[in-house]
């Protein structure tokens, strides 16, 4: 009995993981004061009013029409609402979405 106990904690230990390096990447990034996109894997957005969207850390486009820019940002997606949007710049690891931006949603 006492095996399959230890043996249930390390296997929590090891699932937790994940969510305890996010912890620590977050912390760090606060600390140091600088983009958690920087160290990875942590999605980074700033705007400019509601005419741009600058997305640091994103993985890859989900939707992609006039009215929705969704992107993918590691465990979650940003969903940018709005009209006359466009993705302008494109990188492996960020992008710039213009337009008039009416809503923006996390979705996980």
């Amino acid at each position: 009995m006492r095996r399959s106990d230890d043996k249930r904690k390390r296997n929590r230990k090891l699932s937790e993981g994940g969510d305890a390096q996010e912890a620590k990447k977050r912390g760090l990034s606060e600390i140091f004061d600088i983009p958690g996109s920087a160290i990875g894997g942590i999605a980074h957005i700033e705007m400019a009013e509601n005419r741009e969207a600058v997305v640091d850390g994103c993985r890859g486009v989900l939707q992609y029409d006039d009215n929705v820019v969704k992107l993918a940002t590691g465990k979650m997606a940003v969903k940018f609402n709005g009209r006359g949007l466009q993705i302008n710049v494109l990188t492996r690891d960020s992008a710039v979405v213009t337009g008039f931006i009416t809503s923006v949603e996390f979705v996980l």
